[in-house]
């Protein structure tokens, strides 16, 4: 068979695969049945984080709008992985969380990548595992096997958390994270949101002060992106309706700028090294008529109610300035006066 022809997976970890269903570990591809001594179950969102924000009984939504309880969230996954490549990311990230907004901005950049780029993986991974119709358990997948395949460079660079894959130069990491301060709150489910694009590999978290959005996959290309209200945001402590809208305005652009990369990997003892791509800007424009469906599902109204067919609304400003808000503001919708997201309470995120 022609090398070309192989995925990165066969050509250079011959002993680790991309496989799905149940029975394998998301994250190395080992097989692991029921009653495997090996097998364990990983939590999505780290048990830590859910019983730091009160999320344990809370519940995700998936992408049909089924509600999913966050401590259902798990993924299979082989000792090894689990108790050993994963461990030290999570300890590092947990300790960082604890300390607040800069010891976050100063993790290892790879830590970030396989911290963040975990839970977006395993996130499609266990959709991947439910039915779309309960009463077909064996019928089609939420996500269907074709998409997790499709995104299979992505699972192959988590595979830096078993150190077989690096990149280089080292200053170029696979993600760009954008890091922005938030305002907290002493009611724990206030602190936290999560928010994701399922086909585009970019999510947002805001945890208490810390709130990033990571572009998982575009080596750098948002890291300079020219937006007067992103860079308005950078300046002041974000609300939660207006980090939303941060990433709304930050996943949009990606979207809609992005672009399948092909990457060279080369391999020298046992460790493969992917070879950055060439660096390409993001583009930044876009028109409040393309936005507004996107900022409208985010925070829970109709497009009207933010875009008047001419002119579309911003909770954080632009070159005019914005005035730092609290977190018992309620932001009102410019053309019909009712309240953005959250203002009937904190409800199920994604």
């Amino acid at each position: 068979m022609p090398t070309d022809s192989l995925s990165p997976h066969e050509r250079f970890l011959t002993d680790r695969s991309q496989r799905f269903g149940d029975d394998y570990c998301f994250l190395c591809g080992k097989h692991i049945p029921p009653g495997s001594a090996e097998r364990t179950q990983e939590h999505v969102f780290p048990k830590w984080l859910l019983h730091e924000m009160d999320l344990w009984n809370s519940s995700v939504t998936q992408i049909n709008g089924r509600p999913l309880r966050y401590r259902q969230l798990t993924v299979p996954c082989c000792a090894t992985c689990n108790s050993v490549d994963l461990s030290g990311v999570e300890t590092r990230v947990r300790t960082a969380v604890a300390e607040g907004l800069n010891a976050f901005a100063a993790l290892d950049p790879l830590d970030l990548f396989l911290w963040l780029g975990k839970i977006y993986y395993g996130l499609v991974y266990r959709e991947s595992l439910q039915p779309l119709d309960l009463r077909s358990p064996d019928g089609p997948r939420l996500v269907p096997h074709e998409h997790l395949a499709s995104i299979e460079f992505h699972h192959f660079l988590l595979q830096a958390a078993a150190g077989l894959v690096t990149w280089a130069p080292s200053s170029r990491n696979p993600a760009t994270f954008h890091i922005f301060e938030c305002l907290d709150s002493a009611i724990p489910q206030q602190r936290f949101d999560y928010l994701d694009e399922l086909f585009v590999p970019v999510l947002g978290m805001r945890l208490g002060t810390i709130g990033v959005v990571a572009v998982l996959q575009d080596w750098g290309r948002s890291d300079g992106v020219q937006q007067p209200h992103l860079d308005m945001a950078r300046t002041f402590a974000l609300h939660p309706t207006q980090f939303r809208e941060v990433f709304v305005r930050l996943a949009f652009m990606t979207t809609h700028s992005w672009k399948n990369l092909t990457h060279l990997v080369v391999s020298s003892d046992g460790i493969a090294t992917v070879l950055a791509p060439s660096e390409v800007a993001l583009d930044g424009s876009y028109t409040p008529g393309d936005l507004a469906p996107k900022l409208a599902e985010a925070w829970g109204v109709p497009v009207h109610a933010i875009f008047d067919g001419k002119s579309g609304m911003s909770t954080i400003g632009g070159p005019a300035g914005a005035t730092p808000v609290s977190m018992n503001t309620v932001f009102t919708a410019a053309f019909d006066g009712q309240g953005l997201w959250p203002f009937r309470g904190f409800p199920s995120t994604r």
